[in-house]
């Protein structure tokens, strides 16, 4: 295989790639070409985390050996039948249809009747399993938006002050913080007009922590919440996803996207190997402009 994919290509390739059935070269072309297809690379996780769900669920057991003894005698007959002598089939001018005799072995015909009944209720019993285990499977993998997240928790706490899991007013030290005990080495913003009040370490979805930072604004008495997620750490957990306009939108230092969920401006932007998203009362391009790095000027300041 030479050259780039196309969409069906790469489509064709997903299952083989999943189930480990291509070479080298097929499989890099695709995993080359789903860094550049969010849509079809979240499909590949999902895929992945589906057979390896199902690998934990339904892992391949040793087979006892009275089955074992029992296909192996099973062959041997059908072997034993296929050696004897072969006969000349009489045509159809010599033996007339009524008149041929019935050559089949009832035992023959009873013991392929129990084969063929026994594989019935193992394709039966397999299709109702994951008939009724479809949904868990699927629905013990849920994806989270991340904009819609920082909705949920500014609303939960009413866009007020959180009690800090690092108390501090010192950008630095709650950075060394969060590099040493955190495992989290970050850049804290500095915002305009606003004073900050340290880091939330919690939960932002079920099994997946990310720190809070919480400014607050004497003059408005407003709080900001940005919340910030290491990207290859996230996207390892494999459940966070991005507003993908935001994505592509925010390649440079400088950029930053807005998006608007239920009312909330939810401000997004990427340096280096960290996201943050950013959500208060404010406007987005308001937002935007108070975080100094930006070096955003909105047109309402």
């Amino acid at each position: 295989m030479s050259g780039k994919l196309t969409k069906s290509e790469a489509l064709e390739l997903l299952t083989p790639v999943v189930d480990n059935e291509v070479n080298a070269e097929e499989r890099d072309a695709f995993l080359a070409y789903i860094a550049h297809d969010e849509e079809l690379k979240q499909e590949y996780d999902s895929m992945k985390r589906i057979k390896a769900l199902m690998g934990n669920r339904c892992p391949c057991a040793k087979a006892p050996d009275s089955l074992k003894d029992f296909l192996s005698a099973y062959c041997s007959s059908e072997t034993s039948a296929s050696d004897g002598p072969i006969y000349e089939i009489p045509n159809k001018k010599s033996v007339s249809q009524q008149n041929q005799p019935d050559i089949s072995d009832p035992s023959e015909q009873h013991s392929k009747w129990w084969y063929y009944a026994a594989a019935a209720v193992v394709v039966f019993t397999v299709s109702l399993w994951g008939f009724l285990n479809y949904g868990n499977l699927v629905g013990e993998n849920p994806t989270y938006n991340i904009e819609k997240h920082a909705y949920q928790h500014f609303m939960k706490h009413d866009g007020k002050l959180v009690p800090p899991t690092i108390s501090t007013a010192s950008l630095g030290s709650a950075e060394i913080e969060l590099a040493q005990n955190y495992d989290m080495a970050m850049t804290i913003p500095e915002l305009g007009k606003a004073e900050f009040k340290g880091v939330v370490y919690q939960e932002f979805v079920p099994d997946f922590k990310a720190p809070m930072l919480e400014y607050h604004m004497p003059a408005e008495d407003q709080y900001i919440y940005i919340f910030a997620f290491q990207i290859d750490r996230m996207e390892q957990f494999g459940q966070l996803v991005r507003d993908q306009d935001a994505v592509k939108a925010c390649t440079k230092s400088r950029d930053f996207h807005i998006r608007n969920v239920n009312g909330k401006h939810v401000v997004s932007w990427k340096w280096n190997n960290i996201w943050y998203s950013a959500i208060s009362n404010h406007d987005g391009n308001t937002l935007a402009s108070l975080v100094k790095p930006l070096e955003y000027e909105s047109l309402d300041d």
